[in-house]
């Protein structure tokens, strides 16, 4: 998509688009070459540029969040995430018109997608304390979080391979593949879809009458007249500010990981773009695995009466910050030695 070799040609001054093909000499023992041609991508993006075009997309998400759940509460969430997941396909499929046109171009797309996304998460809590029983809670808000893995699982190594062999100029076509599929998936969500129990066609008399049950404190406190947001004893809560800070920490991680992986892998360990996408969906595969285990002792740990809630949420916030910390050292570890290898050899 973006041409490295023209970039770091750049003398501060914008660039026009082009596509190169160039011959490179790769030296694989110290004792001959190979040739190999490597097609360049056809958009020169200056450093700062790609910067804002990563970032884009969370500058939109950040703003969304509140009034997702706002609107959720309010609407419905099958309505929000339905029409916020349509909204971004359709961002999605218009994004190669948006990068050719100009990189601000590209920049408002992401940022419209990502205030569009924002609103997802908040409106599946909202649906969740609508259909899930309080002791499966953890399990069942896990494998939403999860499904999102699967999504990026697939997502990675599809893009490499749509990079290198798709139609329409390679990189565009994995914008129109996620698009279409978004599309698709918008009319599956509208027709199986409800926003609680008692509205689905599709759930037996059985499962409603367990689910009604288990939330008939939150059901009956749900008919009740609404009751002002005490939104300045929210915003003084040490609490709240202490999950805050959690996701911060680990949020931080998780985002640079999502955004700075691929290209440190690119430019500076030169992987080709179907090795790149498989390599990046590996944190994913795990991300997937971990929530799910976790959400299940989670669970576990509660109905066995061994932790209280509470108890349970720090027990998973302490752990799963104190891993990410240590493995994050281990794995800068691991770098600086392929890197100082890799140096070497040359």
């Amino acid at each position: 998509m973006v041409n490295s070799t023209a970039v770091d040609g750049l003398s501060g001054t914008g660039g026009a688009n082009l596509t190169k093909k160039t011959a490179v000499c790769v030296s694989q023992d110290g004792s001959g070459s190979v040739e190999k041609d490597t097609v360049m991508g056809e958009l020169v993006w200056k450093k700062d540029e790609q910067g804002y075009v990563l970032s884009a997309f969370f500058w939109g998400y950040i703003f969304s969040q509140i009034v997702g759940g706002y609107l959720a509460g309010r609407y419905g969430g099958r309505l929000v995430i339905g029409f916020t997941v349509l909204g971004s396909a359709i961002l999605t499929l218009l994004s190669p018109l948006a990068a050719k046109t100009s990189v601000f171009a590209f920049i408002t797309a992401r940022a419209l997608m990502g205030f569009l996304q924002g609103a997802i998460f908040p409106a599946f809590h909202t649906m969740w304390s609508m259909w899930a029983p309080p002791l499966e809670r953890s399990l069942l808000t896990g494998l939403t979080y999860a499904g999102a893995q699967i999504g990026n699982t697939a997502v990675m190594p599809l893009s490499g391979l749509l990079c290198k062999y798709g139609f329409a100029g390679g990189w565009p076509s994995i914008f129109y593949v996620i698009g279409a599929a978004g599309i698709l998936w918008c009319l599956l969500w509208f027709f199986y879809v409800s926003d609680r129990p008692s509205r689905s066609k599709r759930i037996s008399k059985r499962e409603l009458n367990y689910i009604e049950n288990s939330l008939a404190d939150i059901l009956a406190s749900d008919s009740k007249k609404k009751r002002a947001v005490p939104w300045l004893a929210i915003f003084k809560s040490v609490p709240v500010w202490a999950l805050f800070c959690g996701h911060f920490a680990g949020d931080w991680g998780a985002y640079i990981m999502m955004t700075s992986l691929p290209l440190f892998m690119n430019d500076v360990m030169g992987l080709d773009f179907a090795s790149l996408g498989f390599l990046t969906a590996i944190p994913y595969i795990a991300y997937f695995i971990f929530i799910n285990v976790g959400g299940f002792i989670a669970d576990k740990l509660q109905n066995a009466n061994i932790f209280s809630t509470i108890a349970t949420r720090r027990l998973a916030m302490i752990v799963g910050k104190f891993f990410s910390f240590n493995f994050g050292q281990i794995h800068q570890g691991l770098v600086k030695c392929s890197l100082d290898n890799k140096r070497r050899r040359k």
